[in-house]
């Protein structure tokens, strides 16, 4: 049997074709955070960290035989997100770090406050101008928009997406309602407009 990434024995591709272990209808990974730059976390984690952890996402895919779906919660993009789909950091930072395995299902996705820095849609009211929002194309994240919901029938559920970055303070209740606006407005191109979305 093949390898796994890592060098472990323990983990063998599993043949689509035999029958799945248990009854289950599928199942699912989910992975935040991951994002990784050579500059801005030079100093608190180590270069390896996102290839360990698509490694163990791959493995742990291969094992279950039957993953449907990636879940990605955000902060995909350190230090300020993508500016485009020509973005060279989709290459970078995601094809080239999680195989194409993994990036054969939806990476369902919102959107982390990193993320939105050099978006232009934090300046816009055109879905479209996100670099981040996408449908059918497994060669980016599979998200319609900020906020969505999708039917799963295979597994009997349904993914609700929102994206909450406007109430990222939410937890100190100290603030006024007002108060609590998007702080990641200061690293943005439209200041101004932001605070005000």
């Amino acid at each position: 049997g093949e390898k796994s990434p890592c060098g472990s024995a323990c983990c063998k591709r599993r043949d689509p074709k035999a029958p799945p272990a248990t009854q289950r209808r599928g199942s699912f990974l989910v992975v935040g955070d991951w994002g990784y730059d050579h500059v801005s976390h030079s100093w608190n984690v180590q270069p390896q960290c996102s290839p360990l952890v698509a490694d163990r996402m791959l493995e742990t895919m291969w094992m279950l035989g039957d993953v449907k779906f990636v879940i990605n919660v955000g902060d995909s993009f350190y230090p300020n997100g993508v500016w485009g789909k020509g973005d060279p950091q989709w290459q970078t930072k995601w094809r080239d770090v999680f195989d194409e395995d993994l990036r054969s299902v939806p990476w369902y996705s919102v959107y982390g406050n990193h993320d939105y820095h050099i978006d232009p849609c934090i300046c816009s009211d055109d879905i479209k101008a996100c670099a981040q929002v996408s449908e059918g194309d497994r060669n980016f994240f599979e998200m319609p928009n900020y906020t969505f919901y999708k039917e799963i029938p295979d597994l009997k559920m349904e993914i609700v997406a929102m994206d909450l970055n406007q109430l990222m303070d939410g937890w100190d209740h100290s603030k006024s309602r007002e108060a609590n606006a998007f702080m990641d407005c200061q690293w943005t191109r439209c200041k101004d407009a932001c605070w005000d979305r």
